[in-house]
């Protein structure tokens, strides 16, 4: 029996499918995150063509029958379209894309982490939000994954410059330890995670210490889960080039 499905969603990812079709991955307010084809969308012609792509957000309505989803309609809210209007905002936004496809799994609600995604992509586009944005936002979804990275291994006075961050607890360590786990740090980098985790937002400025700390939280969601975030890799990639 087929039954139909209205639900809000946001587009994760595209793949291409057969002649013309596509299968999108959706974080959805009432389904969670699921799979859904849609067909013929490659024809330029297609009503769906807008609702396949990454960023697009709105009412999706599914056919659903034995658990699989393919899309009748969409109901256009918003696509994020200012994410492209420089390469580090659009890496900023793929990558949040991403973390949420990765730290997500299908079969449970993931209501706040929609939530949390749509609160930081329209800080990026429309309030002007930069890196900073991004690694609140990654710090919040590694809490709810029950990935929480914390200050544990280092406290207030310590010097930062005697600490690496630690991959298997998502905290700090003793550079003396010596822990196959342990990630080397500048001291400026280690200082400013820490702040981060007490909630002190200071501004990325530094593009080098933005690359540390994002490729070290890369590294501790890779030994976590196993995932790689590419788009992460791509931004740090980017900040290393000088851009």
């Amino acid at each position: 029996m087929t039954e139909e499905l209205k639900t809000e969603g946001i587009c994760l990812r595209a793949v291409e499918y057969g002649e013309g079709d596509r299968i999108i991955t959706l974080l959805t307010d009432k389904a969670g995150k699921i799979a859904v084809r849609v067909r013929g969308v490659s024809s330029p012609k297609s009503k769906l063509r807008h609702a396949a792509v990454p960023f697009s957000f709105g009412e999706y309505i599914l056919s659903v029958k034995n658990d699989f989803y393919s899309l009748k309609n969409f109901d256009y809210n918003d696509a994020f379209t200012g994410v492209s209007d420089d390469l580090v905002r659009y890496f900023s936004g793929t990558a949040g894309l991403e973390i949420a496809d990765k730290l997500t799994e299908e079969g449970v609600s993931v209501r706040e982490e929609m939530a949390r995604l749509l609160r930081f992509l329209m800080t990026i586009v429309y309030d002007g939000g930069g890196t900073e944005a991004l690694l609140v936002y990654l710090l919040d979804m590694l809490k709810i994954a029950g990935y929480g990275v914390n200050r544990d291994g280092i406290g207030e006075g310590c010097d930062p410059a005697q600490y690496a961050f630690d991959l298997e607890e998502g905290g700090f360590m003793p550079i003396s330890l010596r822990s196959p786990y342990a990630i080397k740090m500048t001291a400026t980098a280690i200082r400013t995670l820490a702040s981060y985790l007490d909630g002190v937002e200071e501004p990325l400025v530094d593009r080098a210490v933005a690359s540390e700390i994002f490729s070290a939280l890369s590294q501790y969601v890779r030994v976590k889960t196993g995932k790689q975030l590419k788009s992460l890799f791509e931004l740090c990639d980017l900040f290393r080039n000088g851009i």
